[in-house]
């Protein structure tokens, strides 16, 4: 999630998803709401997508290297931002904070048990992110003995010969035989695998396509005419499929029926990623979204944390009526619900920062 380098596209799509993450986890909405339906639709799977963009896996990577980078910069976050945790939320009783301590280890989105819940999806985004580099760094060694070219289609083609199998065994483990869940989040996470993998073909293949085409004005013109009407078209395909499969969890490994899942995550991620270009496009609103995607780990970790302060210290000395208002559903109370949860997120993630730099 961090880089020396920014990329405003990406971080722009970054910003955009951690504020439908914040806007789900609101009080405001039933769990099979239409808002919570289209929301985790794809919101999960666009960041394992955008994982997978950004992955960058080559014939000269160190196995070591790559998991050295993943434990920095995933696992660790994870186990710092729970220890903070612990400092900033009040613990009822000991056996509160002994069941919360050993949820942190076990690394599972557990809702009884934890005190941060969204805080599983570090553990989850490590493992899948992990394991496909893993398999992609194996890929390279297993092309090496065949060709030298630098080509990546073979690299591509023993991928999903590892990821097949997993994703199904994984899916079998959780669906048929309903196992208890392995801690890390292990078999929700190798069912993912193939978001992460569609990812790196989009930036692979893809991506490269956009920049040839956007050097020629012709070729630029007849993108745009023939990307609006597949979106447009795509949309509708989009809602129909999410309202007719649901809510999906996947903290819960509830997919409904998977096969629609995967084809309903893709094209809400291409929709999503559509409009994010557009949104890329428009000056100060690119870089306030691209702000908030630089820091959409930070928002991650702090935005649950922050309604126990927004409830006890921010409501408490607003008007009345103003408290009122805010408690019933309405566009206005949920951008201040969510305005508020970013801003206290943003606070601690300075601090942080600060600690961090002083160090």
């Amino acid at each position: 999630m961090q880089g020396s380098e920014r990329n405003l596209y990406i971080d722009v799509m970054k910003g955009i998803l951690i504020i439908l993450v914040v806007i789900g986890h609101l009080p405001f909405f039933d769990y099979n709401s239409r808002t919570l339906i289209l929301i985790y639709s794809f919101h999960m799977p666009a960041f394992l997508i955008i994982g997978g963009m950004l992955s960058h896996i080559n014939k000269d990577s160190r196995l070591s290297s790559i998991i050295i980078k993943r434990l920095k910069n995933t696992l660790l976050p994870y186990f710092i931002f729970s220890l903070i945790t612990f400092f900033i939320l009040p613990v009822s009783s000991k056996d509160r904070l002994i069941s919360a301590v050993l949820a942190v280890f076990r690394g599972l989105g557990d809702p009884i048990n934890s005190l941060n819940l969204p805080l599983w999806f570090l553990t989850y985004y490590f493992v899948v992110m992990l394991t496909f580099e893993i398999i992609e760094w194996l890929s390279y060694k297993i092309k090496s003995l065949f060709t030298e070219k630098d080509v990546y289609y073979p690299v591509a083609i023993f991928n999903l010969i590892f990821i097949i199998p997993l994703m199904y065994f994984s899916y079998i483990y959780a669906k048929t035989y309903h196992f208890p869940r392995i801690p890390f989040n292990v078999e929700i996470s190798l069912f993912s695998l193939l978001f992460v993998y569609v990812g790196k073909i989009f930036s692979v293949y893809i991506q490269k396509s956009i920049s040839i085409i956007k050097k020629d004005l012709f070729l630029k013109i007849l993108f745009i005419i023939l990307s609006t009407i597949l979106v447009s078209i795509f949309i509708i395909f989009w809602y129909k499929f999410s309202m007719s499969n649901g809510r999906i969890d996947l903290n819960a490994r509830d997919y409904k029926n998977a096969r629609l899942m995967y084809v309903d995550a893709f094209l809400g991620f291409i929709i999503f990623s559509y409009f994010s270009y557009i949104i890329s496009l428009i000056p100060f609103v690119n870089k306030f979204l691209a702000s908030l995607g630089e820091n959409s780990i930070y928002i991650l970790a702090y935005h649950v944390p922050s309604v126990f302060y927004i409830n006890v210290f921010i409501l408490p000395i607003l008007p009345q009526i103003v408290g009122i208002a805010l408690s019933k559903t309405s566009i206005i109370s949920i951008a201040l619900y969510a305005s508020l949860n970013i801003l206290f997120s943003l606070v601690l993630a300075f601090f942080q920062k600060s600690v961090k730099k002083s160090a």
